[in-house]
């Protein structure tokens, strides 16, 4: 598990990177599921968040920990955005 000061150093990273990249870090955190490791970020922004903006965001925020070198062991980088709440499911057919 990552210290907490290590985590800071990981939000700050994010939050330069979400500037960069135009968008919001809403949410970084370090979390543990069964055996696997794994650094979950939530991005957003007004308009929405695309592929494009998870890629470029993920390549950019990969590229920066892995210089910095800042987590130790093996994780999974998981880069998402918030579900709408207003979602109605599918239109009818017909």
């Amino acid at each position: 598990m990552l210290s907490p000061d290590k985590l800071k150093k990981v939000i700050a990273i994010a939050t330069k990177t979400a500037e960069f990249c135009g968008v919001e870090l809403l949410k970084a955190d370090y979390v543990k599921h069964g055996s696997r490791n794994i650094l979950d970020i939530i991005i957003s922004k007004p308009e929405g968040i695309s592929t494009d903006d998870c890629e470029k965001f993920s390549k950019g925020i990969a590229k920066k920990l892995d210089e910095l070198d800042i987590i130790k062991e093996p994780y999974y980088l998981e880069v998402s955005s918030p579900g709408t709440n207003d979602y109605d499911g599918y239109p009818e057919l017909g």
